[in-house]
C-alpha cells in the first residue's frame, strides 16, 4: 500500500494521468475534498484527476505513510502556480483496497486553513 502511494506521488509530479488511474478499480470512489460530491468511477475519477495533472505542480510526503489492513494514510504538500499565484496546499491522503491491491476509496483532507497562496 505505501508503493501505492509512492507511485501515486510521482504520478502528480509527472502530470501522468494514465499512471494514476492504474491506481484505481474500475468501481472506485474519490472524495476531494472530503464533504464534496464524491466521483464514482473511471470516467468521474478520469474527468477530476486530468484537471489535477494539467496543472504541474511538486507533491512531496508530508511524514511517513500509516497503513493497516486494507487501509493507507499519508500527508503530502502539493506546490503549484496557478493565476501568477504560487501556492502550497497540505492534505492528507485516505486510500482503501481491493484484495487486487486497487485504490477503492481515495477520501482528501483539507480545508481553507491548508490552501496557502503567496
Amino acid at each position: 500500500m505505501t508503493a501505492v502511494a509512492e507511485r501515486y506521488v510521482q504520478a502528480l509530479n509527472q502530470g501522468d494521468l494514465d499512471a494514476v488511474m492504474a491506481l484505481f478499480a474500475a468501481d472506485a470512489c474519490v472524495e476531494d475534498p472530503v464533504g464534496s460530491e464524491p466521483r464514482r468511477g473511471t470516467e468521474a475519477i478520469r474527468g477530476f484527476f486530468q484537471r489535477v495533472t494539467s496543472t504541474p505542480m511538486t507533491v512531496v510526503h508530508d511524514g511517513e505513510p500509516r497503513a493497516v489492513a486494507n487501509e493507507v494514510a499519508f500527508g503530502l504538500k502539493l506546490s503549484f502556480t496557478r493565476d501568477g499565484k504560487h501556492t502550497t496546499l497540505s492534505v492528507i491522503d485516505h486510500f482503501r483496497f481491493n484484495a487486487d491491491g486497487d485504490i477503492v476509496a481515495m477520501r482528501a483532507f483539507f480545508g481553507p486553513q491548508n490552501i496557502h497562496v503567496a
